[in-house]
């Protein structure tokens, strides 16, 4: 018997239907592009702005150094109504750079007093600005800049804070000078908190900011200056720019030592011109009072104080001390700047009174003088008076007292008005009167000597002198001819000069002859009877 052969086991097998196949790719394509946009998808910042500025939904641009890094998605007001909120989606590679410190700005056509800029957003619309400033916190909401910031936080550089009491011309922008170079901007201004200065913050661009030290000054240029002194007038002028707009200048003080790098955020004081500047060297003030009579017209606080013509201090005050007639009744407060004389030293007051006591008692006196005649302005003068009376340095809690002198012009002064008093005086009226009478009565004498041809006759008479003066010429040039011949009769070499000296010699001998014969009649008087005698 034949063995059977096995039977085959048929057993159904579980496949998927190809149906499936494309709702199955087409989810793994949906996916992808799901994970693909979720990877791509920027990130949405929200950004209050005062107004919209032309701003567009879809259509104005967000930029980073001038390459598109986003687009406004949305613009609407917010829930007070006070601003507008802009949101803008920003591409994800600059996501990680946002942070607390991020700032945004419009960019608008700009018109200042240092040029004309961003003329190209006339075309192109305004866009949006985003600087992404120090790394922070993650933050998605901002306000945004009313005003352009002068640089970006990138830009190599450094900020300070400098000190006014004024804010005067200066403004966001107002440029910064060293050596009349531009070398920054001012970036801001705001009130102290005390409510007592201006804070002004600056920009000082790399390398620059190098140069600003500790020890560095700064300025106000602003405007135009001019100054006038024994050389003449001086004007001065930083650059149109700071005319216009106002402008800083700084430099580093000399005679410092220990050099160090200001670093950013330190605060300086801002002085109002550079003359303030060389005067804000000397630290060191002390007060005195000076008693004067008369007038103090001219004299102004912040007027001069000189010694031997170099000023050491300025007025600070003038009270008038009461109303009576009283000498010394005008009281002149000053500060002394002792180390405007010795720069090196730091006197103590005790130590500069003990020194002015000793020049007080060699002379030592104050006095008020006149520096313009033509604007009549008046300083203090200290200078060492001759043949002075004696005093002394009177030495307060507060302050001290110096002795003073009358000034010389106003001596001249009041003896200029007593003089004018005595003019006054003249009856000028009288005078007047007198001399009209006395013009009358010439006027009569001349109409009478008009009525009797006294002119014609006066005239007649000049005519005959004029004849007289002419007969009287020709005489005299007749004697100059009848000269003129004898000098060529009298000449050396002519016939009368021979006869002349020849009879001049028979002349001499007859004389001689005349001499023996009265010699010979004296010593023989009986010969002009007898005769004399033949010698033998």
């Amino acid at each position: 018997m034949k063995k059977s052969l096995n039977k085959a086991v048929v057993q159904q097998v579980k496949t998927v239907s190809p149906v499936w196949i494309v709702p199955a790719i087409a989810l793994i394509i949906a996916l992808w592009l799901a994970v693909r946009a979720h990877m791509e998808k920027g990130v949405e910042v929200e950004i209050l702005f005062d107004r919209a500025s032309d701003i567009i939904a879809n259509q104005t641009l967000v930029k980073l150094n001038e390459v598109k890094i986003g687009i406004v998605k949305q613009v609407k007001l917010s829930g007070d109504l006070s601003h507008v909120k802009v949101t803008a989606e920003l591409d994800r590679d600059v996501a990680n750079h946002i942070s607390e410190n991020s700032r945004f700005w419009v960019v608008t056509p700009r018109i200042s007093a240092a040029g004309v800029s961003n003329l190209g957003t006339l075309i192109s619309g305004v866009y949006i600005v985003m600087d992404p400033g120090q790394p922070g916190n993650y933050q998605t909401e901002f306000t945004g800049l009313t005003e352009q910031p002068i640089f970006e936080s990138d830009e190599p550089g450094a900020q300070y804070i400098l000190q006014a009491e004024e804010l005067g011309s200066l403004d966001i922008g107002s440029p910064i000078y060293f050596r009349q170079i531009r070398v920054g901007e001012v970036t801001g201004y705001r009130l102290s908190d005390a409510m007592d200065s201006v804070e002004v913050n600056v920009f000082v661009r790399s390398p620059y900011n190098e140069m600003i030290q500790t020890r560095s000054r700064f300025w106000n240029v602003s405007g135009f200056g001019v100054t006038f002194g024994a050389d003449g007038m001086k004007a001065r002028m930083e650059s149109l720019a700071s005319f216009i707009n106002g402008g800083i200048a700084f430099d580093n003080a000399a005679g410092f030592e220990n050099v160090e790098v200001a670093r950013g955020g330190h605060k300086f004081y801002l002085y109002p011109d550079r003359q303030s500047v060389l005067e804000g060297r000397f630290n060191i003030r002390y007060y005195y009072r000076l008693k004067f009579s008369g007038s103090v017209r001219g004299l102004t606080v912040g007027a001069p104080v000189e010694f031997q013509g170099i000023k050491i201090g300025e007025v600070v005050d003038v009270i008038l001390d009461n109303v009576e007639n009283r000498s010394g009744n005008l009281h002149v407060y000053i500060s002394m700047e002792p180390q405007r004389l010795e720069p090196d030293d730091s006197p103590t007051r005790e130590e500069v009174d003990a020194r002015l006591q000793t020049m007080v008692d060699e002379g030592l006196r104050a006095q008020m003088k006149t520096g313009s005649l033509l604007t009549g302005s008046k300083f203090i003068d200290l200078f060492f008076a001759k043949d002075a009376e004696e005093a002394s340095l009177l030495v307060a809690e507060n302050y001290s007292e110096i002795p003073t002198v009358n000034d010389t012009m106003d001596d001249l002064g009041r003896t200029a008005t007593d003089m004018l008093a005595n003019i006054s005086k003249i009856p000028f009226d009288k005078i007047g009167i007198e001399l009209a009478g006395t013009l009358e009565n010439l006027n009569k004498l001349l109409a009478t000597l008009e009525k009797q041809n006294t002119a014609e006759k006066i005239d007649g008479a000049i005519g005959n002198l004029e004849k007289t003066l002419a007969s009287a010429n020709t005489a005299l040039e007749q004697m100059a001819g009848a000269m003129g011949s004898i000098d060529q009769a009298l000449a050396p070499d002519s016939a009368m000069r021979y006869e002349i000296t020849e009879m001049a010699k028979s002349v001499n001998e007859a004389a001689s002859s005349l001499e023996l014969f009265l010699d010979e009649l004296n010593r023989n008087p009986n010969a002009l009877l007898y005769g004399s005698e033949k010698d033998d």
